[in-house]
């Protein structure tokens, strides 16, 4: 062939792609034209028959139950044939019920399978809408991509409409909980019950269009593969999170499904404006705390300044014989900013303990003053006999940090171990099974070596403690004791004995 030949070969070539692309620009308009034509003839069947399905299916139920209940009725008509008045005509109340009964049924089964016959048809014109639009749509891409931008909204519309169709129904939802999974985990128990039970709802729905027949020949087949990954995916989420029992999962429960989906939508949407709210306490509980964090800053500060001023009063006058409302005066300043337990302050003013009275926290100083006192008398009176009873585990208990944990948490009772078994510190936790989040901070702190020996109360907790911490513990060569019963210096002093001295 000719390099003439070539070129003229060429130039036909263009000329025809340019006449095709134009008719074929067209084409695709009348094609968009056509297809949203027959997507909103689909969209309103579908809602239609939607919305009286369950209607025309309770008047069916009902006609069954009303024709059941005639039956009875004959039959006692002919038991108690005797007994009915004669002018009563019986035998044509009978006539005229039956025939209200079969008007009912054959009434609701006509607009049934009208509407069902009118969606069924909707669809295939809108099947072979889409087919059409989606063949041009390829032909022009090829030829004139550049037009793709002009036909965004038909593209819309074409993706929109694959939700009619129990596949398109199927991807769609596939979609959604992919994109969702991730943010799962952050909603709240009650978001969560609620976004699943939608979720298998809308499953459900869709494997039931699929496995009837009245969903028509042209109703998309499941796809297998994809159908039994997204009920996997959903299994998943439940188990993984367990927002609650939801009986839709199991095969065998069948309902109203678009009633189901509509119920849980509800409770979504109730969770939803409950965690909205619950959000906006939280953000104002937040202000308020910063706000209250910030005043005890202040506080504190004025209560060092008090402080000092104090010490200052007390180097410069004779208490208490002089200056002593001056320094009641400045003694409930330095309260105000650093409470009336601040340690330095109460060595300080311990020798006046006598001379401290009235309001605005100085009732409190004097408390505890008074127990400070106390201690030092007990201190000073000789060693505390309980304590002669665990001299043998001093030695392996003296200057630990331990962590105890389980029960409601007893200041007094922390005290009295932390005291006799002379450890450095005694934290004692509270745990509960619902907040699993403790755990993880308690399993934290022995990772991060922030305890010397760790208590478990077998009655109080229970057994995911001692799985989660006890591996752990062994890992860091951190002792980790089980006290199988109570709390109380004896059970605890019994089990350091087994577990530190190894007396059995």
């Amino acid at each position: 062939m000719t390099s003439s030949l070539d070129r003229l070969n060429e130039l036909v070539h263009q000329a025809e792609s340019r006449s095709r692309a134009k008719k074929l620009g067209a084409e695709s308009e009348h094609a968009a034209n056509q297809l949203r034509e027959a997507e909103t003839r689909a969209r309103i069947s579908s809602d239609k028959l939607r919305e009286i399905r369950p209607l025309r299916q309770r008047e069916l139920e009902q006609a069954d139950t009303d024709e059941q209940q005639l039956k009875d009725l004959v039959k006692k008509l002919a038991q108690f044939k005797t007994a009915i008045d004669p002018g009563a005509d019986a035998e044509s109340l009978v006539d005229n019920a039956r025939a209200e009964i079969d008007r009912l049924r054959k009434e609701a089964r006509a607009a049934l399978d009208e509407a069902s016959k009118e969606a069924e048809e909707a669809r295939k014109a809108l099947r072979t809408a889409m087919e059409h639009y989606e063949q041009i749509r390829r032909e022009l891409d090829r030829l004139q991509p550049a037009l793709a931008a002009n036909f965004s909204a038909s593209d819309r519309i074409l993706h929109d409409a694959e939700t009619l169709f129990p596949g398109g129904q199927l991807s769609s939802l596939a979609r959604e909980v992919d994109a969702a999974s991730p943010f799962y985990g952050g909603l709240s128990r009650v978001e969560q019950y609620a976004q699943l039970k939608v979720w298998i709802g809308r499953y459900r729905q869709f494997q039931a269009a699929a496995e009837t027949p009245a969903a028509g020949p042209d109703a998309d087949a499941p796809v297998s593969p994809q159908a039994l990954r997204l009920f996997h995916q959903l299994k998943t989420l439940s188990k993984q999170y367990e927002p609650g029992y939801i009986e839709a999962f199991r095969q065998d429960y069948h309902t109203d499904w678009p009633a189901y989906i509509g119920e849980a939508q509800e409770q979504l949407a109730q969770a939803l404006d409950s965690a909205r709210a619950s959000r906006g306490r939280d953000a104002l509980r937040g202000e308020q705390q910063a706000r209250e964090s910030e005043r005890l800053v202040v506080a504190r500060e004025a209560g060092k300044i008090a402080l000092a001023d104090l010490k200052a009063l007390m180097a410069r006058v004779q208490l208490p014989d002089e200056g002593l409302d001056e320094f009641l005066e400045i003694l409930k300043l330095t309260v105000n900013g650093l409470g009336a337990s601040d340690p330095e302050l109460l060595e300080l003013v311990l020798p006046l303990r006598e001379h401290i009275s009235g309001g605005n926290g100085l009732r409190a100083v004097r408390r505890n003053l008074d127990r400070l006192r106390q201690e030092q008398d007990e201190a000073d009176a000789g060693p505390d006999p309980l304590r002669a009873q665990f001299i043998d585990l001093i030695a392996a208990t003296q200057g630990k940090r331990a962590l105890m944990i389980g029960g409601s948490v007893r200041e007094d009772v922390r005290k009295t171990l932390e005291r006799l078994f002379d450890f450095d510190r005694l934290d004692w936790e509270a745990y509960e099974d619902s907040k699993p989040a403790a755990l993880d901070s308690l399993e934290q702190r022995v990772r991060n070596h922030g305890v010397d020996l760790v208590l478990l109360l077998r009655s109080f907790i229970g057994h995911s403690v001692s799985e989660r911490l006890r591996p752990v513990c062994q890992q860091y060569e951190i002792p980790c004791l089980m006290v199988e019963h109570g709390y109380g210096p004896a059970q605890v002093g019994e089990t350091l004995r087994k577990g530190l001295l190894k007396i059995a």
